[in-house]
């Protein structure tokens, strides 16, 4: 009698989880993605790789063309930057930091306008079950977007790469 109660009791608990899990995932966003607030700013990828010189986790506004000259060749993207008119726009690069392996990336997925500017940014690792390459990697991204005046912000957003077929 004490050992049908004391499984009712779980079952109920388990069910109140379960239910409780089912209601929060369903309200919050898809993993790896961020909710959309305000209004989406587009914007144009001008650089992105694995093999940068910059090994920490790192956000830059670049708002000159100096400071984009140097960002050229902490990406080691060789030649010249692209021209970007910084009077009415700017450039953010995003660096990942150094990874052990294959498989890592980082970009902007969105950039939107409300009281502040929000760039998210998505950083992907890949999955147990992934074959990558034994070598360090260093993934960046660079995006050029309209100027603002508002605030920057950002929201950094986590992925696994599922690699199960």
């Amino acid at each position: 009698m004490r050992d049908a109660l004391i499984i009712s009791v779980l079952v109920v608990l388990i069910l109140a989880a379960g239910i409780g899990v089912f209601f929060y995932t369903r309200t919050s966003a898809p993993e790896g993605q961020a909710p959309v607030r305000g209004d989406v700013v587009a914007f144009t990828e001008l650089a992105s790789g694995t093999q940068s010189s910059v090994v920490v986790r790192k956000n830059y506004l670049i708002t000159s063309s100096g400071q984009l000259r140097e960002l050229w060749k902490l990406i080691k993207a060789g030649g010249e930057p692209p021209a970007v008119d910084f009077s009415t726009h700017s450039v953010i690069a995003v660096f990942a930091g150094r990874e052990p392996t294959g498989g890592y990336a980082i970009s902007v997925t969105r950039v939107t306008d409300d009281t502040e500017r929000m760039v998210s940014i998505t950083t992907t690792s890949p999955g147990i079950s992934c074959l990558v390459t034994e070598s360090v990697t260093v993934p960046y991204q660079v995006i050029e977007i309209p100027a603002t005046t508002l605030h920057l912000a950002h929201e950094d957003l986590v992925t696994t790469t599922s690699c199960l077929r």
